[in-house]
Parts: structure tokens; sequence; C-alpha cells
């Protein structure tokens, strides 16, 4: 068997303009069959079930870093938003594009598509991984892969401390190491340390990522919840390149001691007539159009905080701040009416 003909007929799919579930979740099983088999290699262990705890937060082990794939709009969706931006890059006359991927997992899934979608010569690739197991297989990978002949720099680093090359500067720049309301995860540190080394043209995968407060509508069996049964109150976290470093200035709002702004939030009790539990809602714009919507991907699964009592009389009090720490997460103190 060719395994890279194998790859490109299998991933075909998630460059498909229509979204067809069924069709999807094949192609995902038999895309995780190839590598599985590829990689040679039982990540059901210890080691491979061991996270990575660092300063900033964790780094996923090997195992669970593979399951990933099994998200299959996720999937699709970074697949297609890497491919457009690289297509914008190509219609910009870049005559060499170069992609850094930060938190590649063993198996680079979200690139291994891509890899083979363009001619030699057109991408130089930065594999950036910081687990030493999952880098280990992704180096066996890419060898089975047989991409000797492709420019791929293999490198097992911190991302959230990892050095650009000035001379070496990427024009895309991948990271999805993140899980629902940007919790436990390296997403942020990862993104401010890389957004810091590059010019405001560089292009970020995903784009923009935002977390609101929100409301879940009350009654709804949790296997049947929709889109329409949750009110996005406001928007309390926007972790993007136009927000963390404003066009025109040099400096970023970030001040590298881990202080992001506190936002105090006022949910009046006409606001919430109808709705039982307040959640944090995750969105992300992968690229320009192709997002992730509420509820579409284990990524915007809303993280539910609070019971609202029905008798509720009064306004709801909501203080919050991203904390960056062993254990990243959205802070909050929530004030019930009548209560402490």
């Amino acid at each position: 068997m060719d395994i890279q003909k194998e790859i490109i007929k299998v991933t075909s799919v998630y460059f498909e303009d229509t979204l067809d579930y069924q069709k999807l979740s094949k192609t995902t099983k038999a895309y995780k069959s190839i590598l599985n088999t590829i990689c040679e290699q039982d990540l059901d262990i210890e080691e491979g079930k061991k996270d990575i705890a660092l300063a900033n937060g964790k780094a996923l082990g090997t195992f669970w870093a593979a399951l990933c794939l099994d998200d299959l709009l996720r999937t699709r969706q970074f697949i297609r938003g890497i491919n457009k931006a690289i297509e914008d890059q190509i219609k910009a006359n870049k005559k060499q594009i170069h992609i850094l991927y930060a938190g590649t997992g063993p198996f680079a899934t979200l690139i291994l598509p891509i890899i083979f979608k363009y001619k030699k010569g057109t991408i130089k690739y930065t594999l950036l991984e910081v687990n030493p197991f999952t880098f280990k297989i992704l180096q066996k990978v890419i060898s089975k892969l047989g991409l000797e002949g492709y420019n791929i720099d293999l490198i097992n680093d911190d991302a959230t401390k990892f050095k650009i090359d000035p001379k070496n500067q990427p024009d895309i720049i991948i990271s999805e190491t993140m899980q629902n309301a940007l919790a436990k995860e390296q997403q942020v540190p990862i993104f401010f340390n890389l957004m810091q080394q590059v010019s405001f043209d560089t292009i970020f995968i995903p784009e923009k990522i935002e977390l609101h407060l929100g409301l879940k509508e009350a009654g709804i069996p949790t296997e049947t919840l929709q889109i329409k049964h949750y009110n996005k109150i406001q928007k309390v976290l926007d972790i993007s390149k136009a927000s963390v470093f404003p066009k025109g200035q040099s400096k970023s709002q970030y001040d590298n001691k881990n202080h992001f702004q506190k936002i105090k939030t006022v949910i009046k009790n006409d606001t919430l007539k109808g709705f039982n539990q307040l959640v944090i809602i995750t969105e992300i714009q992968v690229y320009k159009n192709i997002t992730i919507g509420i509820n579409n991907s284990g990524l915007t699964t809303p993280l539910f905080i609070q019971n609202i009592p029905e008798d509720t009389k009064g306004s709801v009090l909501i203080d919050t701040q991203y904390q960056i720490s062993s254990e990243p997460k959205l802070e909050y103190k929530i004030t019930l009416p009548n209560h402490d």
C-alpha cells in the first residue's frame, strides 16, 4: 500500500465543501487507522497517558492528544482553515510559505493532509512538540511516511518559551492546544509567546477564540441542547492578534505577568426568565468564515458554572478574569441576589 496516496485519498473528504457527518466519521476512522498502524506503538500505556504539568498549563499525554482526531468537526474545520490560509498566501505571491505548528501531538494530524496536497518546496514546516514520548512517535511517523524530501524541521521544545529565528519567521502559526473555556491547557501562553515574536501580518490559526458568559434555557435535556437554547450575555475574553496587538501598536496589551482585564457582568432579573444555568460559552474563528460554533465540538461545549434558582429576584453579578497558572482558566466569582 502506498501510504501517501492512501492518506491523500482518505483525507480528501476534509476539503469537501459539503458537510456529510457519515462520510466524515468514516474518513476519520480510516485516517486514524492508518496513523495508528504507522506509529507501531501502543499509546494506551502509562507513559502514553501521562500529561506533562508545566507552570503555565498542561501538555496532554500522547494517548489523549491522539484522541483529538475523533472530534470530527474540529479536525475538519482546522484542516480547512489551514488550507484556506495557504491558498491566500499563494494568491499573495509568497514564493515559499513557512508554517509553524505548535503542539503537533504524535501524528501532526492537522497538517499531514496539507503536506501531501502541495508540491515539495512550496511550504516549509516547523513542527514543535513538548512531550518527549509524543515527539519520538512524531519522528517515526514522519520517517515512515517518507517525508525526508519535504522541508520539515522537528523540534522537541516548549512552545510557550520557544524562540523564533528572526530571519526565518513563519507566515502561518497553528496551535490547537485547548479545551472548552480555555481551561487547563497551554493555548493562551503559547499564542502570546509566539505573537510577540512575529509581524502583525502573520496568520494565527485559530484567528480568534472568544469566551462569553451566557445562560442555558430551562427544561431542555442535555442530549437535545442546541445553539438556540443558549443566550450569550457578555464577552469576557478575546484571544486574537487584533485584540492582543492592536494594529499600529508595537506593544501588546498583555504584560507578561499573566494579567488580564477584570470584567464585571450584571445580568438583570428580566433577562434570567426562562433560564436556569449560567455557562461559559466558547466560540472559535478558525480562519475567516471557517468557524466552530457552540456545541459543534468538544472545544465549544458550554461549561456549566452555576444553577440559577427559579425564584431568583434581582440581578446576578459575575466578576471574571482569565488567569494563566499551572491550571489556566477563567476565574469567576458569582453573586446571586440575597446570597453572599
